[in-house]
């Protein structure tokens, strides 16, 4: 009777009110460290699902075709598992994207005010400078006692790629960036001076990190916001300078650092070369070989695809009969999530990844949600050179600031119209 009593008692309304804001902001904290976040995520939902109230929040779901179009990319992976041979592969590729289905339902049902979703930035920029601090104590650590250089690219990642790693610290330098461009008022001196070291520290791992891709979005960050300092304040030389030392850094960083200059190189080399080495070992003509072979893949299963367990064993068989030994050995998959998917779903998979993309970067825009539309541009862009919802640190990443801030509570009616 006493025990019944407590549990009512404790668990109130205020108290989940207050778990799904507080294990949000865990979430958010973690989510740069990777591997402690499926547990905080579980957390969230038990939290959801104690709270009840069900008939409304299904109510929530159900109004929004935002929720209804995100939720529908990961069900027609369920779908896909009706054709697939490899259900094994399938029923794990289900449990890796379960995030897709899980955030938005929860988030459109209880969505975050602009004050909480501030916080949430914070606690992810807190997360990114101690996944950093942990990546330069390690890189130390091994070059001090082993003599070890782990200070660039995958060496210094050991968390996950670094791809992914570059694209967390990018939108912390993205929402970094347009609190600096707030009115004087809402900002003090220190405040400034805080965020503009923050934005130099990200910018300095991004250039360790070495990834390509973290590289260009970085630089077209840099440019876009010195451009849009440039027509908005209208202080033409401040501005011109600022373009000019950004360029400057870039081509200097090419000339005097060996890795970066290197792999930048490779790029270049990779798309003018005529070669067809299928025993190709750098990783950007990897990609274009295995682009090749997911077009083939594709042209074979256009409508609906291989199915949702079978895509990488389709692309393994092609890469057999290319001699692709490379990608044959370490098993890639597309290396692109519009190949992935294209190759898994069809045609129609790919629509309404498009989709999920497309019309909330559309909503985004027109009720200037400036956040939104960066955090989009630089998934639109990663989602080139890698297949970021075969992982977690991916898929993660995307359901939950993807749902975060298409459902908060400013912009919530305008996405339920639209």
């Amino acid at each position: 009777m006493l025990l019944p009593l407590f549990i009512n008692k404790l668990f109130t309304k205020n108290f989940h009110n207050k778990a799904h804001y507080y294990l949000a902001i865990i979430i958010a904290l973690c989510l740069p460290l990777v591997r402690l976040t499926p547990v905080f995520i579980s957390l969230f939902l038990l939290n959801w699902l104690l709270e009840g109230d069900f008939k409304a929040k299904f109510q929530s779901v159900l109004k929004s075709k935002s929720a209804l179009l995100f939720v529908s990319f990961f069900l027609i992976h369920v779908a896909g598992l009706s054709y697939t041979e490899n259900m094994d592969a399938g029923w794990f590729d289900l449990q890796v994207k379960l995030s897709l289905f899980v955030f938005p339902i929860i988030i459109v049902s209880r969505p975050f005010n602009q004050e909480q979703i501030k916080n949430m930035f914070l606690a992810f920029v807190i997360g990114a400078v101690v996944c950093s601090l942990i990546l330069l104590i390690r890189a130390f650590y091994t070059y001090f006692v082993f003599g070890e250089n782990n200070f660039f690219y995958l060496q210094l990642s050991f968390f996950t790629h670094p791809s992914y790693i570059a694209m967390y610290f990018n939108l912390a330098v993205a929402w970094l960036l347009l609190n600096l461009f707030k009115k004087q008022e809402e900002y003090n001196r220190s405040t400034v001076l805080l965020s503009i070291v923050a934005i130099l520290f990200f910018t300095f791992m991004i250039v360790l990190l070495s990834s390509k891709m973290g590289l260009l979005v970085l630089f077209l960050l840099f440019i876009g916001f010195a451009i849009y300092f440039i027509v908005s304040k209208k202080k033409y030389v401040m501005g011109f300078v600022g373009l000019l030392v950004i360029i400057s850094s870039v081509f200097s960083l090419i000339r005097f650092v060996p890795e970066i200059g290197n792999r930048i190189k490779t790029v270049f080399t990779a798309i003018s070369s005529t070669s067809n080495n299928q025993e190709e070992s750098e990783s950007t003509a990897v990609r274009m070989l295995i682009w090749s072979a997911a077009n083939q893949v594709i042209s074979e299963n256009m409508l609906i695809g291989t199915g949702t367990g079978d895509s990488k064993e389709s692309l393994i068989v092609e890469y057999e009969k290319r001699g692709m030994t490379g990608a044959l050995e370490h098993k890639l998959n597309a290396h692109n999530e519009y190949y992935q998917v294209f190759v898994s779903l069809g045609i129609i998979g790919l629509i309404i990844l498009m989709l999920t993309l497309l019309l909330p970067l559309y909503n985004a825009f027109t009720s200037s949600n400036a956040i939104y539309v960066l955090f989009l541009l630089i998934i639109i862009l990663n989602f080139i050179p890698e297949s970021m919802f075969e992982t977690q640190a991916g898929v993660i990443y995307f359901a939950f600031f993807n749902s975060v801030l298409c459902f908060n509570t400013k912009y919530t009616t305008n996405h339920s119209k639209n």
